[in-house]
């Protein structure tokens, strides 16, 4: 495939497992499957790398890649991405990766993968509304910043303290499951999160993606807040579509450069 403009491979990488799709970015909809597998024990650069070109072959696909990962994107590295190998850390991790990936790789932060993502196909009054805040449930929180239209990129809200500890180590995705969280448990432990980055933030609106997003009424309608919260358009796929966009994104701007 290269159609790159029509379509585009984008690939989610979490804690727990590693997916991938085509994206027919007309619609943000993955077609023809997708593409998993459990993110390797040690999730070393080179583990991921083979994992991504495992999903490239399977998908068909030998062009550029979009890569969501559980992090900031810092240059060629990557940083605060507890659920993966120290070893990100290390300058140039990226470059690796894309070497190791067998072409070019554009890389985005999940949480702000799921936010281009709501950007690019979701609620179009998104664009006027204010601030947005899209948070992601997995084995950690991300989030991502929406302001009329813009994406801010690099927030970690996930990483709040409060009383009980680190929001994303309370709250999470992970939490829910491994500790069988009923969702008044997991309000009780959510709210004080929720209360603090609305007093901070003031957001017009929340987004809500990620493994949460499968039974969203029934945990988010246990938190009071003051302004409206509401799933995100492409559900768990969000990550996997914004990593699309952004290599569509990338793709475009060295187009016009050389234009």
């Amino acid at each position: 495939m290269s159609g790159v403009c029509r379509s585009q491979l984008g690939i989610d990488v979490g804690g727990t497992s590693i997916k991938g799709a085509v994206v027919d970015l007309s619609t943000g909809e993955p077609v023809g499957g997708i593409y998993s597998e459990l993110t390797p024990a040690a999730a070393t650069p080179d583990d991921v790398a083979a994992a991504i070109s495992r999903i490239a072959s399977a998908a068909r696909w030998s062009s550029r890649v979009g890569v969501a990962l559980p992090g900031v994107i810092d240059g060629p590295s990557l940083r605060h991405a507890p659920n993966l190998s120290a070893e990100w850390a290390t300058e140039n991790a990226l470059e690796g990766l894309s070497v190791l990936a067998g072409t070019e790789t554009v890389f985005i932060n999940d949480a702000d993968a799921a936010g281009l993502a709501e950007l690019t196909y979701g609620d179009t009054g998104i664009d006027s509304n204010g601030l947005t805040i899209v948070l992601t449930f997995g084995t950690g929180i991300g989030s991502a910043l929406l302001h009329n239209g813009e994406l801010i990129a690099n927030s970690e809200l996930g990483g709040l303290i409060g009383s009980e500890g680190r929001f994303e180590e309370i709250a999470s995705g992970r939490n829910i499951s491994v500790e069988k969280l009923t969702p008044n448990d997991w309000a009780r432990r959510a709210q004080p999160f929720f209360d603090e980055i609305e007093a901070i933030l003031n957001p017009s609106r929340w987004v809500v993606g990620g493994g949460l997003s499968e039974d969203f009424d029934r945990f988010a309608s246990q938190l009071k807040l003051s302004n409206p919260i509401s799933v995100a358009h492409l559900g768990i796929h969000a990550g996997i579509v914004g990593a699309a966009v952004a290599a569509r994104e990338r793709h475009l701007t060295a187009l016009e450069s050389v234009s």
